[in-house]
């Protein structure tokens, strides 16, 4: 059904305002990576294509990048559904992914479809429907918590770096390389700071680590474990602070009873920042 219904991005007549929209939304270049920019009647769509090295993850994108952009589609089609043109912040709270077997090569054009499902003054929640070659790649769900820009900067205060430009890459570096060590079961990379062009284009001023980076480094850890191609069928995470630039980082991974399953963590300074329940194919 979803590659029946879905797959093709619709061309409108007209210039979409991509200025305006960036004007409204947290994320810049180069996390904010879409082109082909469109919507109508409550829904977003755009296109993407793979920025980060190959590795053993099939299909036309991996896991953690199609997170990254089905994520921004979402807050995307939540920030046009707003009818004044204030600037807020979309937090990932919460997300759901479903991934599907597809043939298309590495670096493919994606296309995302991002639809409203909820939204009050305080959070909301957007499906997104991923493909690429006209088959269904991904399905993402993702609540956010929506703030203010004036909240956020009081809540964040601390955080603000001046020196911080959103603007000095053309393209999301790739991540970061960390320590590895084993722990009974568990595998852990640590990061012993958090280098600033992780956080590129992820709020202006405010260098915090994009949750799919760490949901990409949980994974990265996990496939560790893989000794042959392997996709993401599905992860569910849940994010409850943020990774902020110089910070100490630490990801944990813990295999489960069931082949392909594992328990993920990321801890920044300590605290637990993100969970992630997460299986391999």
């Amino acid at each position: 059904m979803l590659d029946h219904q879905f797959g093709a991005v619709p061309a409108y007549p007209g210039q979409f305002d991509r200025a305006n929209l960036l004007s409204r939304i947290c994320v810049r270049p180069p996390y904010f990576a879409l082109q082909n920019l469109h919507a109508d009647d409550g829904t977003f769509w755009a296109t993407a294509t793979a920025e980060q090295p190959v590795t053993s993850e099939t299909g036309p994108m991996q896991a953690s990048e199609i997170s990254r952009h089905g994520a921004i589609c979402g807050l995307c089609t939540v920030a046009l559904s707003f009818t004044d043109d204030e600037r807020r912040y979309y937090l990932a709270q919460d997300a759901k992914y479903q991934g599907f077997a597809n043939a298309a090569p590495y670096g493919s054009v994606v296309s995302f479809e991002a639809r409203l499902l909820e939204k009050n003054k305080r959070q909301a929640t957007a499906e997104i429907i991923v493909t690429s070659s006209g088959h269904a790649l991904a399905h993402l769900r993702v609540t956010y918590t929506i703030l203010q820009e004036a909240s956020f900067k009081r809540l964040f205060r601390s955080r603000y770096s001046p020196t911080f430009s959103d603007f000095q890459w053309n393209r999301m570096p790739n991540p970061p390389a960390g320590e590895f060590s084993v722990s009974n079961e568990t595998s852990i990379m640590t990061l012993k700071t958090v280098p600033e062009e992780a956080c590129a284009g992820h709020f202006e001023h405010y260098p915090a680590m994009p949750v799919a980076v760490l949901m990409g480094q949980l994974g990265l850890v996990a496939s560790r474990e893989c000794d042959q191609p392997y996709r993401v069928e599905s992860a569910t995470m849940t994010a409850s602070d943020f990774c902020w630039a110089g910070e100490c980082v630490r990801f944990e991974v813990t295999p489960s009873s069931e082949r392909g399953m594992y328990q993920c963590m990321a801890l920044a300074s300590d605290k637990i920042v993100s969970e992630m329940t997460l299986r391999l194919v």
